[in-house]
C-alpha cells in the first residue's frame, strides 16, 4: 500500500465534513491538507484520492445535514402516544429519564414519579418496552448563557429534536427482540452492581466496567477532571487492550487455534462495543484492532496509523455529527498523537521514560480541546497520571472485574476501601492551590495557535531540543493569559440564571471585577428517595462556568444586594471555586438563613464582609461605580437592596437589585440620577419601575433579569408597556438570554444571546 494514503484520506473526510457543517474549521483543515501535499510532492494517486474523499465526505454530510428534520410537531395539549424505549432509562431521584421512539423518530422522554413505589416499578423497565403514555412534546431550550454547553445541539446531533413531557404511563409491554439481547446484558450487569456494591463505588464501578458514568457524583468527577485523570472513568483504548490480551491469551492457552481465536476476538470486539455503551474510545480501539486482525487476514499488515486512519473514515462517513462528541476528538488526536510520535516514545529502554513521554504527548496534545470545551487544564495532570494510569490499569481494573465476576463479599469490601482511599486521595489532592489553571474559553485564533505551539513544540522535542519547546508553550500560554487578563474591551454580562440576578461587571485592563448577586433556585423540600444525586445548581451550573469561560479567577467584590435567595443562592459555589477579595452586603441582611451560611463560609476563608450602605466609600468608587442605597441600617427587605450608579463605557447605569417603589421614591428624592441604562428592579415586578421612577431617570435602555415562564408573571405587562410607552429599548434575560454590553475606550454595544 502506497504509504500515507490512508492518513491523507482521513484528513480529506475530515475537511470535507467540516467544510459542510462548520466551514470556518474546514478552510482551516483544507489550508493544513494543501500545504501538506504540496511540501510532500505527493503522487497524483494519492491528489486524486484526497479529492475523490472530500467530495464525498462533503457530499455525503450535505445529504445527511438535509436529511436531519422532524416529522413530529407539538400539541396544544397533552395526547396519548405509543412509543418504544430505545435506550438504558436514567433514574435519579423522581426523574426516569431515556430515549424513546415515536413513528420511527427519537425522542428524549422524560417522566416524574409520584410515589417511591412507582419508582421500584420502573426500575425493571428496559429498552424494547412498548408503552403507552399521555404526554406533551416539547423543543430542547437553547443554550441561554456564553459559552455553555448547547443541550438543543448536543440533542439534535443525535437526531433528537423533541421532548417528550410524559404526565402518565398507562402501562408498558416488553417486546424484546433478538438485536437487545447485548443491551439487556449491559442492562442487568449495570443493576447487578446497584445492588451488589456499595453506593459509594457504584458509579465508578459502572464506569470501569460498563463505561456509564450517570452514577458517578458530581465531587468525583471534579475531583478527577482537575486532576487531568477524568479519562480513566471512561473505558479507554487502554481497558479496550488489556481485555482483549487477556483474552487473546486464555484462549490460546487452552488450545483455541489462532485462526478461531481471531474470529473470536472480532466477534467479542463488536460485542464490547454494545455492552459498553459504544463511547467514542471504545468505538476507536475496538474497531482499530477489527480493522488490524481482518487485514491480516486478507491483506498485509496495516500499520497503527493506517487502522487509525481507516477507523475514523468509517466512524465520520456514517455519522458526520461525531466530529462534535468531545470524547470523539479527544480519542483520535490523542491517539494520532502518541501514533505519530511513537519513534520518539520507543527511543529509550526505559520504562519509566516512555511512561513519562507518553503521558506528555497525551497532556500537550489533548489540551486545546480541553481548554476550548472546559476553560481549564491541569497542572497537576502530568504528574497524576503517570501514578493513577498503572494504578487503574494494573490494579484498579483487574480487581474490578475479577470482584464483578466472582462477587464475594470480602472482597467488594476490599474493593470498596480502595475505591474509597483513591477517592479521598484525589479530592485531597485537588483541593490544593493552583491544581488548575483558568485558561478561559481560547478564541478561533488563539486555538490555532495553540495547535502551531504544540505542533512546533513537537517537533523540536524529537529533535531533543527540550528546552525551546518547552520555553515557547510556556511562552504562549503565559501570553493567552496576560491577553485575557489585561484585555482592552471591558463588559457588562446579565446572566440569564432564571428567576434571579447575577450581573458581571469586568472593566479593561484587569481595573476591576466585581459580580452583583449570583442567582439561585427555591429548593422545596422532598423525601429522600426524590433526592437526586447531581442536583442543578445555578451557581455552579451557570455562574462559575461562565467566569472560568471568560478566564475570571478573581473577584473583587462581590455585592450581594439582599438576603433572597434568587440573588444569594449561587454565592457558595463562587466562594468555593473564585478567590473573592471582598463581600458587600445590605445592612443586617444576614438575618435569612441563607446569608448566614454564605457568611459562615467567607468567615473560614478569611474574605472581608462588609455591610454598605449610602454614603459608604469601595474599592468600585474608583472606576466611578457607586452605591447610593440603601441609605440606612435597618434591613427591610426588597427595599434595602444596594444600589449601585455609575457611569461605565460611557453609558450611566442604576443596578436595583430588587428595589420597589418606596426605595425608588426615596432614591429619587435625595439623588438627581439621570441614566442611560436601567437594571428592572424585581425582575420587571408591578411593584417596581414605577412611572415617576422612569420619568425622573430617564433611561434609554432596560434589562429585566427574569426566568422564562416564571410562576410570578415577570415582568409586568403594566410594566412593559410603562417601557414601550417611553420608547425604552427593552432585553429581557427570560427571551433573550445573557444580555452583554461589550465596550472599547468610549464605545461600545449591546448584545442579546438570542437575538
Amino acid at each position: 500500500m502506497n504509504r500515507g494514503i490512508c492518513l491523507y484520506s482521513a484528513f480529506s473526510v475530515l475537511t470535507g465534513t467540516l467544510l459542510a457543517l462548520q466551514f470556518q474549521w474546514g478552510a482551516v483543515v483544507l489550508a493544513v491538507l494543501l500545504l501538506s501535499l504540496f511540501l510532500r510532492k505527493t503522487t497524483s494517486t494519492i491528489l486524486f484520492l484526497c479529492l475523490l474523499f472530500l467530495l464525498i465526505s462533503f457530499l455525503n454530510t450535505t445529504i445527511q445535514d438535509k436529511k436531519q428534520k422532524t416529522v413530529l410537531s407539538s400539541q396544544p395539549e397533552p395526547v396519548d402516544l405509543q412509543i418504544v424505549i430505545r435506550d438504558i432509562p436514567t433514574i435519579d431521584g423522581n426523574s426516569f429519564v431515556t430515549l424513546a421512539q415515536i413513528k420511527n423518530e427519537k425522542v428524549l422522554m422524560r417522566y416524574y414519579f409520584s410515589s417511591e413505589e412507582e419508582k421500584q416499578e420502573f426500575q425493571q423497565v428496559k429498552p424494547g418496552f412498548v408503552c403507552e403514555v399521555k404526554g406533551q412534546l416539547t423543543e430542547p431550550k437553547p443554550n441561554k448563557n456564553p459559552n455553555l454547553f448547547h443541550y438543543k445541539n448536543y440533542l439534535a446531533h443525535r437526531g433528537v429534536y423533541w421532548i417528550l413531557e410524559v404526565q402518565a404511563f398507562g402501562g408498558c409491554v416488553n417486546q424484546n427482540k433478538w438485536k437487545h439481547a447485548l443491551i439487556h446484558l449491559r442492562f442487568d450487569g449495570l443493576k447487578k452492581i446497584e445492588r451488589e456494591f456499595p453506593s459509594s463505588t457504584v458509579g465508578v464501578t459502572q464506569a470501569l466496567l460498563f463505561g456509564e458514568t450517570g452514577m458517578i457524583t458530581e465531587d468525583t468527577m471534579k475531583a478527577f477532571r482537575e486532576l487531568g485523570v477524568v479519562h480513566l472513568l471512561a473505558i479507554s483504548g487502554l481497558h479496550v487492550g488489556l481485555i482483549f490480551a487477556v483474552l487473546y491469551y486464555c484462549l490460546l492457552r487452552i488450545g483455541v487455534t489462532k485462526e478461531s481465536v481471531t474470529w473470536i476476538g472480532i466477534v467479542f470486539l463488536l460485542c464490547y462495543i454494545v455492552l459498553t455503551g459504544a463511547s467514542p474510545s471504545v468505538m476507536r480501539a475496538s474497531s482499530m484492532l477489527i480493522v488490524i486482525l481482518i487485514s491480516r487476514k486478507v491483506a498485509s499488515k496495516l500499520r497503527t496509523i493506517d487502522s487509525l486512519s481507516v477507523v475514523f473514515v468509517m466512524l465520520v462517513l456514517y455519522d458526520p455529527y461525531t466530529v462534535f462528541n468531545v470524547g470523539f476528538q479527544l480519542s483520535f488526536m490523542v491517539s494520532f498523537s502518541l501514533v505519530v510520535s511513537s519513534a520518539v516514545i520507543l527511543n529509550t529502554s526505559s520504562s519509566i521514560a516512555q511512561l513519562m513521554r507518553v503521558t506528555l504527548v497525551a497532556q500537550l496534545s489533548s489540551l486545546p480541546i480541553v481548554i476550548y470545551h472546559f476553560y481549564e487544564f491541569s497542572l497537576m495532570g502530568f504528574l497524576t497520571n503517570l501514578l493513577y494510569v498503572p494504578l487503574f490499569s494494573v490494579i484498579v481494573l483487574p480487581l474490578t472485574i475479577i470482584v464483578y465476576i466472582l462477587s464475594v463479599e470480602w472482597m467488594i469490601l476490599l474493593h470498596k476501601h480502595l475505591m474509597d482511599g483513591i477517592q479521598w486521595v484525589s479530592t485531597f489532592i485537588a483541593s490544593f492551590p493552583l491544581s488548575t489553571i483558568v485558561t478561559g474559553k481560547p478564541s478561533f485564533l488563539l486555538l490555532i495557535g495553540y495547535l502551531i505551539a504544540i505542533y512546533l513544540a513537537f517537533v523540536w522535542f524529537e529533535k531533543r531540543k527540550y528546552m525551546l519547546s518547552g520555553l515557547f508553550l510556556l511562552f504562549y500560554a503565559a501570553f493567552h493569559l496576560l491577553l485575557n487578563t489585561y484585555h482592552p474591551h471591558g463588559e457588562i454580562v446579565f446572566m440569564d440564571v432564571g428567576q434571579g440576578d447575577a450581573t458581571l461587571i469586568k472593566l479593561p485592563y484587569n481595573r476591576g471585577t466585581y459580580l452583583i448577586d449570583t442567582g439561585g433556585e427555591v429548593q422545596f423540600p422532598k423525601e429522600e428517595w426524590e433526592e437526586r444525586k447531581n442536583r442543578f445548581s445555578v451557581g455552579e451550573d451557570i455562574v462559575v462556568p461562565v467566569l472560568k469561560s471568560k478566564g475570571i479567577t478573581s473577584v473583587d467584590a462581590l455585592i450581594l444586594t439582599h438576603g433572597d435567595l434568587d440573588h444569594i443562592g449561587g454565592s457558595e459555589a463562587v466562594l468555593e471555586e473564585m478567590k473573592v477579595k471582598e463581600i458587600l452586603m445590605s445592612p443586617n441582611s444576614e438575618e435569612k438563613g441563607e446569608m448566614r451560611k454564605i457568611m459562615k463560609i467567607a468567615r473560614q476563608k478569611r474574605i472581608p464582609v462588609k455591610e454598605a450602605h449610602y454614603p459608604y466609600r469601595w474599592a468600585g468608587d474608583n472606576d466611578g461605580l457607586h452605591i447610593v442605597s440603601p441609605q440606612d441600617e435597618e434591613y427591610e427587605g426588597n427595599n434595602d437592596s444596594i444600589v449601585l450608579y455609575g457611569e461605565i463605557g460611557s453609558l450611566k447605569w442604576l443596578f436595583t437589585g430588587d428595589l420597589e417603589e418606596q426605595g425608588e421614591k426615596e432614591l429619587i428624592r435625595n439623588f438627581d440620577l439621570p441614566i442611560d441604562v436601567l437594571k428592572v428592579g424585581h425582575h420587571g415586578s408591578n411593584t417596581s419601575t414605577t412611572e415617576e421612577f422612569l420619568v425622573e431617570t430617564n433611561p434609554s435602555v432596560a434589562v429585566i433579569s427574569a426566568g422564562e415562564t416564571n410562576r410570578f408573571g415577570h415582568p409586568h405587562p403594566e410594566v412593559m408597556e410603562r417601557l414601550k410607552r417611553r420608547g425604552i429599548t427593552i432585553y429581557s434575560t427570560g427571551e433573550n438570554g445573557a444580555i452583554t454590553y461589550r465596550f472599547w475606550d468610549k464605545k461600545g454595544t449591546f448584545s442579546a444571546h438570542l437575538p
